[in-house]
């Protein structure tokens, strides 16, 4: 397990607060409990000095960009091991330095499963200033270097369950959309996306926490009365868990902030918990690298 407490594409302040909070809200110790070997390695150290700006296109540049430079090289250790491997964010911008990383280390066996409230894929333009968190797909599938090193990932690579309507541009990415999910089939959309993916694929999974509504989750960065229930995103990332082409997961939008008694950081602490559960039913041996 390892923390990556950063807002560097957010707007305002929260997430960064959010590894800490859930390792105080009892995170090792309810893993713990549901059969896992946990190792914390602590939280990444990020450089002293992050922009913060309203400058555009891309709100705090060139702060978003140091994060991936980062963690395209930090990341190499979390997901390249026997271990799968629990990261803990941080807004959702993450994905792109988390998911090269993942490609440098996979080549074309690298799949991402994004499971997301929202199509994150809004393109950079000089009129609007926009933060890098509702960029991350744009950035790995559009880019093409120049605003950070080419990642190699393709769209075939890449499915997104949850959001709350299909994207207008979908830039070849195979969306399940939330309405899709709560026809009461949700483990039958699951597999059909896993089924999909190479036998010998290595699959990051990034669970943004937006994904759920704000009866299950007001703490989300940015909560909506749209989204699954606490119980179905649980079923969902077990479905995911299960698969054992798993190697890691990164946990993005909670804001610690918004989480004045407690409770949120709680409930995330039992969903994660009992989600990864279903790893130590099926393998008793699984170590989980936090």
């Amino acid at each position: 397990m390892v923390g990556i407490p950063h807002f560097a594409g957010a707007y305002v302040s929260g997430t960064e607060l959010a590894p800490d909070a859930l390792r105080k809200a009892g995170l090792i110790g309810y893993l713990q409990q549901m059969g896992l070997d946990v190792r914390d390695v602590g939280n990444l150290t990020l450089p002293d000095e992050m922009p913060r700006h309203n400058v555009p296109p891309v709100r705090n540049w060139p702060a978003p960009r140091m994060l991936w430079d980062l963690l395209r090289e930090e990341a190499r250790n979390w997901l390249g091991g026997e271990h799968f491997s629990l990261m803990l964010g941080g807004d959702c911008s993450l994905i792109v330095g988390t998911a090269a990383a993942h490609q440098a280390l996979y080549g074309e066996q690298a799949y991402l499963l994004v499971i997301d409230g929202h199509f994150d894929a809004m393109q950079p333009i000089a009129t609007r200033c926009v933060g890098a968190a509702g960029m991350g797909l744009w950035f790995l599938l559009q880019d093409n270097g120049m605003w950070a090193e080419d990642t190699g990932w393709t769209a075939e690579r890449i499915n997104v369950l949850g959001c709350q309507q299909q994207p207008g541009e979908n830039y070849g990415v195979d969306v399940i959309t939330l309405a899709q999910l709560q026809t009461g089939e949700l483990e039958q959309w699951v597999q059909s996306v896993l089924e999909k993916i190479p036998a010998d694929a290595k699959l990051l999974i990034h669970f943004d926490v937006d994904v759920m509504d704000e009866e299950a989750m007001a703490a989300a960065y940015s909560p909506s009365k749209t989204g699954l229930s606490l119980t179905e995103a649980e079923r969902l990332l077990a479905a995911v868990l299960r698969d054992h082409r798993v190697m890691g997961m990164e946990v993005t939008e909670f804001s610690a902030l918004r989480d004045t008694t407690g409770e949120c950081a709680g409930r995330l602490v039992r969903l994660l918990g009992n989600a990864l559960a279903t790893r130590a039913t099926d393998a008793s041996s699984d170590t989980l690298a936090i």
